[in-house]
């Protein structure tokens, strides 16, 4: 398998994730909350396979990575974990596991980008890399704007004498 191919198969497996936590999520804010990830991870596959699709077919062949059989997916690896799946459902701060599995998916992208020789698939690694980065700068913005209208300053010397 090349490693764009292992890219896009683990972003699948996150937007499964994302969908499926954005129909059993108990919490309207958390449902939201994956219903935007998922969102996002449409966009984020559709930029990967369009790079897929500007990659010759000899240039592809030279970014074979065999060891991505060995890899974990941990995308997969929360879909097959009922215990965390019930806690990102109902638990607010449940997200950390979603922030930790984007930079896991990060990290093995650094280590393939490292490990090859060839200057091509180097070259698409680090983009991908960069990519991903930037797909995990808008996650946590996601989260941050929603979780934003529940953090305020209340003072009562602004007329805010009773409890919203």
């Amino acid at each position: 398998m090349n490693a764009i191919e292992f890219m896009i198969r683990t972003q699948e497996d996150g937007l499964q994730l994302y969908e499926m936590l954005g129909r059993e999520a108990m919490n309207v804010e958390l449902r939201e909350i994956f219903t935007l990830l998922a969102d996002s991870q449409k966009r984020h596959l559709s930029a990967i396979v369009t790079l897929k699709n500007t990659v010759s077919g000899a240039d592809a062949d030279t970014m074979t990575v065999p060891e991505t059989s060995y890899l974990h997916n941990g995308f997969r690896k929360l879909m097959r974990s009922a215990d965390i799946i019930a806690a990102l459902k109902n638990d607010p701060d449940g997200f950390g596991h979603v922030v930790a599995t984007e930079e896991e998916v990060i990290r093995v992208l650094e280590g393939l980008a490292v490990c090859d020789s060839g200057k091509e698939i180097c070259r698409v690694m680090q983009r991908i890399v960069s990519d991903e980065r930037e797909h995990l700068s808008r996650i946590e913005s996601i989260y941050d704007f929603i979780e934003t209208p529940h953090t305020y300053l209340e003072w009562g010397e602004f007329s805010n004498l009773h409890p919203l």
